[in-house]
């Protein structure tokens, strides 16, 4: 009987560490994952900071242009939403 306890506990011992192994994966994984979406915010978060200063500059610089553009596209819109 001690031989067919001996093949069992060694699978159970196995599949310890395959469970044990998958967690470990999944975790550094996951920090990956966690790292690369923090890079991403932060990179859409410049671009986006960027683009504004860049139409504000561009207000700045026309700000006739700029009232007309903003009426026509409310008025798009108003008649798109009728």
């Amino acid at each position: 009987m001690a031989t067919a306890k001996a093949p069992n506990s060694s699978s159970q011992e196995k599949l310890r560490q395959a469970y044990h192994l998958a967690g470990e994966a999944a975790s550094d994984q996951a920090a990956h994952l966690r790292d690369r979406a923090r890079s991403s915010v932060e990179n859409s978060k410049r671009r986006a900071t960027d683009l504004e200063q860049r139409f504000e500059s561009q207000i700045k610089k026309h700000p006739v242009a700029s009232v007309g553009c903003a009426f026509a596209v409310g008025w798009v819109i108003a008649k798109l939403l009728k």
